[in-house]
């Protein structure tokens, strides 16, 4: 896997770009599609995190997705054998929310040392109904298991 560089600062991801939410098992329906809480802000978040796929440089999402557990891995991060990873094409979602509710957000990339492709979507708290236009921006093939 050849890995972009490492930029010095955070930048805003190109809206041809994707990201990939995990997704918490008490987060999806029973059919596994993400529900509006695998979008939500925490208490205390200002963003939601994500992973930048493009980063990774990678053949095909597989090889992408790969890139991200390693990374999460890499951070102690554990993940649950019926998560799920959401992707999400950047352009897709802020156009969705623009439109839909004229909400403003943003995908940055946040240059964390330990896991490069960390991505913060920002802007969700601005409106309570983000969560479920992200939720629903998910493609029917846009679903991976956390775990293979």
């Amino acid at each position: 896997v050849h890995l972009v560089p490492r930029q010095s600062s955070r930048f805003e991801l190109a809206p041809t770009h994707h990201v990939a939410r995990y997704c918490r098992p008490r987060d999806l329906a029973i059919d596994g599609v993400p529900e509006e809480g695998a979008f939500r802000l925490r208490p205390n978040e200002e963003y939601l995190s994500a992973n930048w796929l493009e980063y990774f440089h990678a053949a095909d999402r597989p090889a992408q997705l790969a890139g991200v557990r390693r990374a999460l891995a890499g951070k102690g991060f554990r993940m649950a054998r019926a998560a799920r990873f959401a992707v999400l094409n950047v352009g897709a979602a802020v156009s969705i929310c623009q439109e839909s509710l004229d909400t403003p957000i943003r995908f940055i990339a946040l240059g964390d040392p330990r896991d490069p492709s960390h991505t913060g979507i920002y802007g969700s708290a601005a409106h309570s109904a983000v969560a479920a236009l992200l939720a629903a921006a998910v493609a029917a093939d846009g679903l991976y298991p956390a775990i293979i």
